[in-house]
């Protein structure tokens, strides 16, 4: 594997992480984004590339779109792919930034889904940028389009250069073992991964004699270890449960195992419910639909009532809930 600067954060976790080829609709819809953004950015037209953007990927791209220009300051901003291009040392693929904002000495990644750690490659980002433009420092913004939040790093050159370094040294380590992280199912080795195999023999070890499940709900470190090891097993039940069903839809058996079908929800669709408003009524109509959430609300409102001021105070907040999740790891802080 030749090294990426998107790979960096991964590579940190688990220096044997590879990236899989077929990354999957995720990754398709954060590049039809970020070329969304750029095209704006430059007043072209939008691109035919296939991908149908909703009400909320527009949203999204027109939000980072005001927020770069605002953090440009009227300065200008280069988003031509060719120009954004960034060569980084010790790795053999060059970068490209979505937008670079050259009298800032600063540059903009658009991120799509959820909030995630991108330190490493804003700082081999920013070293590369630096060498380019004979900086010492370097700002990194992130757009995290879908929580409209801005994530800021800032690097020194040394800061940049020694991140991006300590990353490529275990990259080349010859001695490097596979580590389980949150990057896992991303990983084109996550089904043959001694790290994970090993983790999911202990779950499996559940149905081996002489199992005492008592004593790990009475051990937080061995409860904790159980959990991790179950959440791998789980990703693995699902390719297994694919194959089962690919084969029994084949004319295959698996032993203890069937495809059972069942029907379909019946549903009234909106348009035809709202023929019939009039004579129901409005209130029993929208009762029945039940409330609509803050966000929808305010896209509704920003659609249909531009020149009015959103009322904060119709919003209502219901009782927050609890989940238990996998801990992530520490990474690099924010400069």
């Amino acid at each position: 594997m030749s090294l990426r600067p998107s790979a960096l954060p991964k590579l940190t976790l688990c220096a044997c992480y590879k990236s899989d080829p077929n990354p999957g609709p995720a990754a398709g819809r954060g590049t039809s984004l970020d070329t969304r953004f750029r095209v704006r950015i430059q007043g072209l037209s939008e691109p035919e590339d296939g991908f149908q953007a909703t009400e909320a990927d527009n949203a999204a791209v027109e939000w980072a779109v005001a927020t770069v220009r605002a953090l440009a300051g009227g300065t200008p901003i280069i988003t031509n792919e060719d120009d954004c291009r960034v060569t980084i040392p010790w790795i053999e693929n060059p970068g490209t930034a979505d937008a670079i904002l050259p009298e800032r000495l600063a540059h903009a990644d658009l991120k799509t889904g959820q909030k995630r750690n991108y330190c490493e490659q804003m700082a081999a980002y920013a070293l590369g940028l630096m060498e380019q433009h004979f900086a010492s420092e370097w700002t990194a913004h992130l757009l995290f389009c879908d929580q409209k939040e801005v994530v800021t790093h800032r690097f020194t050159f040394d800061e940049a250069r020694q991140i991006v370094e300590a990353v490529v040294r275990k990259f080349h380590d010859p001695d490097k073992q596979p580590s389980v992280n949150e990057y896992c199912g991303w990983c084109v080795n996550r089904e043959v991964c001694p790290a994970r195999l090993a983790e999911a023999a202990k779950a499996i070890a559940v149905a081996e004699p002489g199992f005492q499940f008592e004593l790990i709900l009475a051990d937080n470190d061995r409860l904790g270890k159980f959990l991790s090891a179950c959440g791998i097993l789980d990703d693995f039940r699902e390719q297994a449960e694919a194959a089962a069903r690919e084969r029994i839809e084949s004319g295959q058996v698996i032993p203890g195992w069937k495809i059972a079908s069942r029907r379909g929800p019946e549903f009234v669709g909106n348009d035809d419910v709202g023929r019939f408003v009039a004579e129901i009524g409005i209130g029993p109509v929208l009762a029945a639909y039940g409330s609509l959430s803050a966000k929808k609300f305010r896209e509704l409102w920003e659609q249909n009532l531009p020149d009015r001021p959103f009322p904060e105070e119709l919003i209502k907040h219901g009782k927050a809930s609890l989940s238990l999740r996998a801990a992530k790891s520490t990474t690099a802080a924010t400069k």
